[in-house]
């Protein structure tokens, strides 16, 4: 019997009761009541109605970031190697590609993605008992249908997509709270930021060294740390991949604007690694994936000063999201044409070519191209995709010509730029592009023994004898069976990621790793030396440190899961390629093994390499920024996947929800509390910072503090001071330093935010045995007589005092930066102080 209830006006006249109670103002609750049930049973009827939406939302959403910048970056490199890069052209073209990429890639989105065997569909089941109720219509329109119960994870929850979303959001806005003014200090994230600001303001990446300024003055370095001379020409030392993305930050904001662009890709970043982990581990786990990603410290280093490694995540796993969602898409299903006329017609042609996943296909293989325009080290992370290329062409799947073309047109890309505009740079990496260029001979190698499978019959052959067993006779008339290919394979893939923990771990009692060449860092590793305690040997890399360092900044546990993932998912896959018949998850083995082909991949040949030789200079946490594109994410997916089975484990052993939910808390926090730790360092202060008359729990409380890189901002001030600096220096002005060391940390700024020509005074080749105060003196008579306005800058008051002007100070900023630590984690900022004097004849 149902209970139907007629909401209806109030009587006037009613009665009120002995009490004082009105019986209309009871009615009105029980209408209220009837609208609030009606209201209800509405919106569960289109939740049920509309049970794709959240999915879809989830793959839209986490794609939607690499397709934005493909979006940017395609254009602006063709319109800043033009040398016309300008705002208005800029917002021209990329507002109708990026509504076009978004289109072609979001038309047809997969809502559920394979899984290795049940147990995702179990705990799916536990969680969402309303999963398995959807409509089997609309899952064989958006989905692959794949035989046998259980083989596909559920829809996504839309609590799971919230969560995704917010800590994305949140981190990003952590980021800009805490953002880093490295404007001035000598690094790679100023030289980016002033990269960025120049094209901006300018629209080429041609700085001029306008040695006429200076007029025949002689001994002039133009030079600095991150920059290169070229003829009549200063060429950054980098890519212009970030760049661009901080010109679009300049002109919103100033370089105000551009210092707030690292948070935004950090945000970015997280929320397209939190897609792939959705995708591969289950979307429940999207959050977690996300959330242990993002208090790691490295992420958060980079994330808060320009660093090219969240726009490399942000391509690389958005490009990966689009390959996995262009392998679920179901094969030869064409998309409706709902419009007729041109519309219809458009339809049916663009449906044709980019159908059936093909459009994803192509444009996740232009997003990993277009990694390289970011960081030329990306050549190697992409070097494991070409073998699965080649397996996807000898396996005939449609997606192969769409990626092969996205991927070579994305890596042409940036290699013509950097032979355009970072042949400098490209020579000083000369040693790394050699040893890319070895193991790309390997892969190249690797990826022609594929081909042959494209023969007919091959494959069934090759898999014929990786399933067979050789047997041997006795004397004595037994039969020894012997294990067969596949079965040594699969044992292989287990042993290997164990072995290589284990060696990893006894690498700093069998190995000290020296090789350093660099001056400049032989002198910085033997001061931090020195500064610790240490024994000086400033040609130490630390190298065979590495796993320490991904343990400072994950922990053990997150360790230690991801080898156990590493080792199962590599049996999984190798019994899934060779032996999948005899697999007791069947076809769905198959459909899984796909999905985590490449991204398994590249996650191992990453890390193995990275880890091996890191190559960068070893101090904290600077080092860790080489661990941010794919070892850290890496090892977070496969801890998240391994918490998800023994989640799914406990739901097949017939566990309760509550032991299920504890089951997954445990994990999650396992991940997130060691990484949390290192990253705010918490402590206590003597005193509480509340009344004698507070609780206990307020005074603990106000006595934490958070004293950790992720509570604090660094190099803050710097904004200001070189507003200051570009407003001493006035119009007109030609700037000389007089030491290479204030040179090279504002040389940059006068030259590409103050917009005036500076050089650093040498003895000229002419006259060697010249004093540097003649030499000086011999430079500004010069500069008068172009016109222009000479003006000197150093470091001290003393250091100008000799060249017959009265030196005055631009600024002294105390303030915070980033630590440089050899042995362990930073546990916090180190204090430092910037003093700039200048002095002018004319002035």
């Amino acid at each position: 019997m149902r209970l139907r209830l007629r909401p209806g006006p109030a009587r006037e006249d009613e009665e009120a009761d002995a009490d004082g109670q009105s019986h209309g103002t009871v009615r009105d609750d029980w209408g209220v009541l009837a609208y609030l049930i009606l209201f209800y049973r509405r919106g569960a009827r289109l939740a049920r109605r509309c049970w794709w939406l959240p999915s879809w939302t989830f793959a839209a959403v986490t794609q939607l970031p690499a397709l934005l910048a493909v979006a940017w970056l395609v254009p602006g490199t063709a319109i800043l190697l033009a040398g016309r890069l300008l705002p208005r052209p800029m917002m021209i073209i990329f507002v109708p590609l990026a509504v076009a990429l978004c289109y072609f890639a979001m038309r047809r989105l997969p809502v559920r993605w394979p899984a290795f065997g049940p147990l995702d569909a179990a705990s799916a089941a536990v969680v969402d008992p309303a999963a398995s109720a959807s409509s089997d219509a609309a899952v064989s329109t958006l989905v692959t249908d794949v035989p046998g119960p259980g083989r596909r994870r559920g829809p996504v929850p839309v609590v799971a997509l919230l969560a995704t979303v917010a800590i994305a959001a949140g981190f990003g806005f952590w980021q800009a709270r805490y953002g880093s003014q490295q404007v001035f200090a000598v690094g790679d994230p100023s030289v980016y930021l002033q990269y960025g600001y120049w094209i901006a303001e300018h629209g080429t990446a041609r700085i001029p060294t306008t040695a006429s300024a200076f007029g025949s003055a002689s001994g002039l370095v133009f030079s600095s740390p991150g920059y290169f001379v070229s003829g009549s020409s200063i060429t950054p030392g980098f890519l212009p991949g970030l760049p661009l993305v901080l010109a679009a930050g300049t002109w919103l904001g100033g370089i105000g604007g551009a210092l707030l662009m690292p948070a935004v890709l950090g945000g970015c970043a997280v929320l397209s690694f939190a897609g792939l982990v959705g995708r591969l581990a289950g979307a429940r786990w999207a959050p977690a994936g996300a959330l242990v990603l993002a208090v790691c410290l490295p992420e958060i280093y980079v994330s808060r000063a320009p660093f090219s490694e969240p726009l490399v995540q942000v391509l690389l796993f958005g490009g990966l999201c689009l390959f996995i969602d262009s392998l679920c898409l179901r094969e030869g299903a064409r998309d409706r044409v709902v419009d007729g006329g041109l519309g219809g017609a458009l339809g049916d042609v663009f449906g044709g070519v980019f159908g059936e996943g093909l459009a994803l296909a192509g444009l996740g293989g232009l997003a990993l191209g277009l990694t390289v325009l970011a960081s030329v080290g990306s050549l190697s992370l992409l070097l494991p995709v070409f073998p699965v290329l080649a397996v996807l062409f000898v396996a005939r799947r449609p997606q192969a010509g769409p990626l092969g073309i996205g991927l070579f047109l994305g890596i042409g890309i940036g290699l013509a730029t950097a032979l355009v505009l970072a042949r400098s740079y490209l020579s000083t990496v000369s040693s790394e592009l050699h040893v890319f260029g070895l193991c790309a001979a390997g892969f190249g190698l690797l990826t022609a023994l594929v081909a042959p499978l494209a023969l007919p019959g091959a494959r069934d052959r090759v898999r014929g004898v990786f399933r067979g067993r050789a047997h041997l006779v006795g004397l004595d008339g037994n039969v020894v069976s012997f294990p067969s290919p596949s079965g040594v394979l699969q044992g292989l893939a287990i042993a290997l990621p164990v072995l290589a923990l284990v060696g990893l771990a006894i690498r700093p009692y069998l190995q000290t790793v020296r090789g350093q060449a660099s001056p400049t860092i032989i002198r910085m590793v033997a001061a931090l030396q020195r500064m610790a305690g240490l024994p000086v040997d400033g040609q130490r890399q630390y190298y065979e440190q590495s796993l320490n360092w991904v343990v400072w900044y994950l922990g053990v546990p997150a360790v230690l899961l991801a080898c156990a993932g590493a080792a199962v998912l590599g049996r999984r896959w190798v019994r899934a390629t060779f032996d999948w018949r005899s697999s007791p998850e069947g076809r769905s083995s198959v459909e899984a093994a796909r999905m985590w082909a490449l991204p398994f991949l590249i996650i191992a040949w990453s890390a193995a390499t990275m880890l091996w030789d890191p190559a960068v200079a070893p101090w904290q946490p600077w080092a860790s920024h080489r661990l941010v594109p794919v070892v850290l994410p890496g090892l977070v997916l496969l801890g998240v996947w391994v918490s998800s089975r023994l989640t799914g484990h406990a739901v097949t052993l017939g566990a309760s929800r509550w032991t299920v939910t504890l089951v997954s808390c445990c994990c999650v926090l396992a991940l997130t509390i060691p990484s949390l730790v290192t990253s705010v360092n918490p402590g206590l202060t003597a005193q509480p910072s509340v009344g004698p008359h507070s609780s206990g729990l307020s005074k603990f409380v106000s006595r934490v503090r958070l004293r950790g890189v992720a509570g604090s901002s660094a190099y803050g001030g710097s904004v200001a001071a070189t507003s200051a600096l570009c407003a001493a220096i006035g119009p007109s002005a030609s700037v000389l330093f007089v030491s290479a060391a204030t040179a090279a940390e504002f040389a940059p700024v006068v030259r590409d935010v103050c917009g005036q020509p500076a050089a650093t005074v040498t003895a000229a080749p002419s006259a060697p045995s010249l004093p540097a105060s003649a030499a000086i003196e011999r430079a500004m008579t010069s500069i008068e007589k172009t016109g222009r306005k000479p003006v000197l800058l150093g470091s001290s008051k003393a250091g100008l005092s000799l060249f017959g002007a009265v030196p005055s100070r631009v600024f002294t900023l105390s303030t915070s930066q980033d630590p440089e630590v050899l042995t362990g984690p930073p546990a916090g900022l180190w204090p430092v102080t910037y003093t700039l004097w200048m002095a002018s004849p004319l002035g």
